[in-house]
């Protein structure tokens, strides 16, 4: 069957349209606001940098039209689709097929996991269509065996580590692959030094990175500006080499359970069908590149990618949102696995008619990408935005917030750019362990008192949540929003923290509050958020965003249940707690087992003198049962509450 190049054009092109149509129209979640916040500001991205992302998001900026998050999203559907037509063309000319590379591209196209990289503000996309760029070229050199082609492989590695190190799964393999058949050619006093050569130029990217370092913009990471601060920056040696949080952030995941999520989401992107077509063209791609073996580096990649993660990577999966975050570092190898589909499909024409198997493409090309749009179609997503505004919203004048969690810095950090609410200072916990980060505080925020060199325990002038919360709770509004990074009972014995939005304000404990003016602050910041039309799948952002919004109504009404307490002057509080429990489950019948149980305390706590207020109690408590978790010790004791409050 004659290939047609334009084939990988159409493809492309087509792809693109479907990007750009579910794109995302501002921010996104995960590390979108921090890439975004950092590109737009002239600063430095988290280690080891992506200064090839970097210098081409900042010509993304240019574009004129749409928000500052929507032009570096563009850069990822560009990306995406150029990716999903190279694999297509590297995929029609390895196999000698049309509709191989056709199913190859359109797959990996429409997969989720790449779908919803290619649509947000990421690293990823520009990795996967370096990824494909790197097989087209290897596919030729095996047709042509023209030096000129591993030249370019050079340069495009270069430029691959310049994107995103995981980039070496691919390029290792391949270029011993390229070196082993070429060795005649390449491995020359000549040439060699020119590979070499090639490949450094494509590291030059990283010259990038001290002079952003030394802009010292609002949002950057690191010293890069330092040699010292350079390598550590470039080595990840915050982090550690592969690993995806620093120490002591993450639990060490289980080996076993890291590869099993890796096979079940392959499942999810290729399709139920999708893996035997996959393995069966694993097996064809080896035996059609027999003389050459590039099918065997081929496979090497995927296992090295794989692997490697599972060992090294810090992430636990046994959660959605964890597992998402892991999954990201999936998609080099299920790039590979396209592509091994798309050589099931050649292997399968050998048995049916040229028309079946080119309906049976176009139906894989298409199907797919259809079924999926509604699913995937952000463009009118803008939860992680309106999460960010709404604690902004809510902050008080000149507060200073304590942030955790990519998801709540990282949209702060956008936002703020953007120009809102310039008067708060967010100063995030989990980077105050680094001490460029306290030094950037201090100059960006001199009125910020930090006791310490770094905030972590046992670290020298290190300093805990006490220290930092008596520095400075008094001389402004104090909030955290995510949490506490450190456990500290003295801060706990100190300190009260009030809920106020989706943060919590910091009180001294001896300090009098007044609840009916708590109770009113609380209720106007309480976030204000339309999901209508909005999804939030499991284990997304958005879902975060969903959840976040409906618990802190639990966690408001659950503290004035706490601090009422038994006072009987202070019963009427117990009924108010009960009447928002009330109408947080009227509005989300599908809420979480422990505010059924909330409900049921604070309904039991407001009295139980009537028939209908028995009922109400017994109502609650069958709505906890129902969804109760099993290892609840208290069950047992609930159901005899239950069987008395159902008795004559």
């Amino acid at each position: 069957m004659r290939l047609r190049p334009r084939d990988s054009v159409v493809l492309g092109a087509a792809a693109l349209l479907v990007y750009v149509l579910t794109l995302y129209p501002d921010l996104a979640g995960g590390d979108s606001g921090e890439l975004v916040g950092a590109v737009a500001s002239g600063g430095v991205i988290h280690p080891p940098g992506y200064p090839l992302y970097g210098l081409l998001a900042r010509l993304f900026l240019l574009v004129p039209h749409g928000t500052v998050a929507w032009r570096v999203n563009l850069l990822s559907a560009v990306c995406g689709a150029a990716a999903a037509g190279l694999l297509c063309e590297a995929v029609a000319r390895w196999s000698a097929s049309r509709p191989a590379g056709l199913v190859a591209g359109a797959l990996f196209a429409a997969s989720p996991g790449i779908w919803a990289y290619a649509i947000c503000a990421e690293v990823f996309a520009l990795d996967n269509a370096l990824v494909a760029g790197l097989l087209l070229l290897a596919v030729l050199y095996a047709e042509r065996r023209d030096a000129r082609l591993a030249m370019a492989g050079a340069l495009v590695a270069g430029l691959g580590m310049s994107n995103h190190q995981t980039f070496v799964f691919s390029a290792a393999p391949l270029a011993l692959w390229a070196l082993w058949l070429g060795r005649a050619e390449l491995l020359t006093r000549e040439r060699l030094p020119r590979l070499a050569l090639l490949f450094a130029a494509g590291l030059l990217p990283y010259l990038a990175l001290p002079v952003w370092a030394a802009h010292h913009a609002p949002v950057t990471w690191g010293e890069a500006d330092t040699w010292h601060g350079f390598w550590t920056h470039v080595l990840r040696r915050e982090y550690g080499t592969f690993r995806l949080a620093p120490e002591g952030i993450a639990d060490r995941p289980d080996t076993g359970e890291t590869v099993g999520a890796f096979a079940r989401d392959l499942v999810q992107q290729l399709g139920w069908w999708g893996l035997p077509l996959a393995l069966a063209g694993a097996v064809a791609s080896v035996r059609t590149s027999r003389a050459t073996r590039l099918g065997v580096a081929t496979a090497v990649a995927p296992l090295l990618a794989v692997s490697v993660m599972a060992l090294l990577g810090n992430l636990p999966v046994r959660d959605a949102l964890h597992r998402g975050i892991v999954a990201r570092f999936w998609q080099q190898p299920e790039l590979y696995a396209c592509a091994w589909c798309g050589f099931g499909v050649a292997w399968a024409a050998r048995f049916v008619p040229s028309w079946a198997t080119l309906g049976a493409a176009g139906g894989l090309a298409v199907v797919p990408a259809a079924a999926r749009f509604h699913a995937m179609d952000r463009h009118a997503s803008t939860l992680v935005r309106s999460y960010g505004a709404e604690i902004l919203r809510a902050a008080p004048p000149g507060a200073l917030l304590l942030t955790k969690g990519d998801l709540i810095t990282s949209s702060l950090r956008y936002l703020q750019l953007l120009g809102e609410r310039p008067d708060v200072r967010v100063v995030d916990q989990e980077l105050l362990g680094l001490p460029w980060y306290v030094a950037l505080v201090q100059r960006a925020h001199p009125d910020v008192v930090l006791p310490g060199t770094v905030y972590a325990p046992g670290a020298p002038d290190g300093f805990l949540t006490k220290a930092l919360l008596d520095a400075n709770v008094g001389r402004a509004p104090t909030l955290v929003c995510g949490g506490l990074k450190f456990a500290d009972p003295a801060a706990d014995a100190t300190y009260g923290r009030w809920p106020l939005g989706l943060c919590e304000e910091v009180r001294r404990g001896a300090e009098p509050v007044n609840l009916d003016d708590w109770i009113r602050r609380s209720d106007e910041a309480l976030p204000r958020i339309d999901f209508t039309g909005q999804p939030h799948p499991p284990g997304s952002w958005e879902d975060i965003v969903w959840s976040d919004t409906w618990e802190v109504r639990h966690t408001r009404a659950a503290h004035l249940l706490t601090v009422a307490g038994a006072d009987p002057s202070r019963r009427r509080y117990v009924v108010q707690a009960a009447e928002m429990l009330q109408q947080l489950v009227d509005q989300d019948p599908g809420a979480p087992a422990h505010v059924y149980k909330s409900l049921a305390i604070a309904l039991g706590r407001a009295g139980l003198d009537t028939p209908a207020q028995r009922a109400r109690a017994a109502a609650a408590w069958r709505s906890y049962l129902a969804v109760a978790p099993p290892d609840d010790p208290q069950v047992p004791a609930i159901r005899r509450e239950l069987e008395r409050l159902s008795g004559p």
